[in-house]
């Protein structure tokens, strides 16, 4: 086996604990600068749980040492504490005074944390109290009146709680949990853009993580939410009928959804449905009697139904009628049929409604001659099966204010 020997020279005699520290000096590794560390997340929910990718740039390979597992602690930002310290800290209790946390160290558990490479490690917010370090149940939690919290992310280079080299270091942030309490209307025409308020908590956005919503996995657009986070306003898109869909939040602290609009799976609280109608728009909505039109109709689901050219309008295809109230497959037919539909997307059809044509008979759908559409209120109606005995099958578009057109001098 082969011995080094490393030897000390010194001018004159050195006492026990000189002798001490310099040993100690050897045996202590070289502490290089700590480099920042990007987080695959910047924020995250009260309680913890979620697992975090910590990653530092290429040009610092070395910065997590293979065979080493890391030392990862969260450090609250609070009063004397701006940045982490050069060593790690042992567990303490978070402290709080008033509503306010001034001070408290989490170390995450070693079994939650996993060393990817020299650049990359993965880690789980904490979520639980460890053996013997006296901190409560909930994790990485606001206290108080809080609604974010942020905390430094401390990564050191050994299992040992004291005496470690700071290795890479980034910040985090803890915010609410979102629920939702309202919303308001619950409905839209499968065509959207209907205007909707949610009512909640915890909507707040942390640095370039924006807040999101969706139903039944349709996005909103014009989200805007309010200062305090506690509501927002959106859109509604284009989307096939449908009842019983799920308006979902999605925010830096989670996702919410509004058939468990306390986000709490263990308590049984009141869903809040939502649902898209089988509605239309159209523009323009007036015309004058004996004059020919041509309509355009914003809706859902148009891609999915035939049109045939000529068609009679008592065939099986898909029809678009003007109707006196609303359709019935077997009595109230319509008053008129528009004609020469085009298809332009799946949200979206145009067609010609000629006034002046021989009006439709609401019980037989035969023309009657010489009879031209009166001046009135109708409802323009598209129906995927035109047949006379079409039953629920005619899924004829609602009655609403989108779909009305008016006859008369305007």
């Amino acid at each position: 086996m082969n011995t080094s020997t490393v030897s000390i020279r010194r001018a004159g005699p050195v006492s026990v604990a000189a002798s001490a520290l310099l040993l100690l000096a050897a045996a202590t590794p070289a502490s290089a600068a700590s480099v920042p560390m990007t987080l695959s997340s910047v924020a995250g929910p009260s309680g913890g749980g979620n697992t975090i990718i910590g990653t530092v740039a290429a040009s610092a390979a070395a910065t997590f040492p293979a065979g080493v597992t890391p030392t990862v602690q969260f450090q609250y930002v609070g009063t004397g504490s701006t940045a982490c310290g050069s060593t790690a800290k042992a567990i303490t209790q978070i402290a709080a005074t008033g509503t306010t946390l001034t001070a408290g160290v989490l170390t995450v558990d070693p079994l939650d944390v996993k060393r990817i490479s020299g650049t990359k490690i993965a880690f789980k917010v904490p979520s639980r109290s460890y053996p013997g370090s006296g901190l409560n149940a909930t994790g990485l939690v606001l206290t108080g009146s809080q609604t974010t919290a942020r905390w430094n992310v401390c990564v050191y280079d050994s299992d040992a709680p004291v005496g470690s080299t700071l290795l890479a270091t980034s910040s985090y942030t803890v915010v609410l949990r979102p629920t939702i309490t309202s919303v308001t209307p619950t409905s839209s025409p499968a065509g959207g853009g209907q205007a909707i308020t949610v009512n909640g908590t915890g909507f707040t956005a942390v640095g370039s993580t924006s807040v999101t919503a969706a139903i039944g996995g349709t996005p909103l657009t014009n989200i805007r939410v309010a200062a305090n986070g506690n509501s927002l306003t959106a859109t509604t898109g284009p989307r096939t009928a449908d009842t019983g869909l799920a308006l979902t939040v999605t925010t830096p602290g989670g996702t919410v959804s509004s058939l468990d609009p306390d986000n709490d799976s263990n308590t049984a609280d009141s869903p809040i449905p939502f649902n898209y109608s089988n509605g239309i728009t159209i523009v323009p909505n007036t015309a004058a009697a004996g004059s020919s039109v041509t309509v355009d109709v914003t809706g859902a689901g148009f891609g999915q139904l035939t049109f045939v050219g000529g068609d009679s309008p008592t065939s099986s295809n898909a029809q678009v009628f003007l109707v006196s109230g609303a359709y019935n497959a077997a009595g109230n037919r319509g008053v008129a049929e528009c004609d020469d539909v085009a298809v332009i997307s799946d949200v979206e059809l145009v067609c010609t409604l000629n006034l002046a044509a021989d009006r439709l008979n609401p019980a037989t759908s035969a023309p009657v001659p010489s009879t031209p559409v009166s001046d009135g209120a109708y409802t323009l109606t598209v129906v995927a099966n035109g047949s006379t005995g079409a039953g629920p099958a005619a899924n004829p578009t609602i009655v609403s204010s989108g779909s009305t057109f008016t006859v008369g001098p305007y």
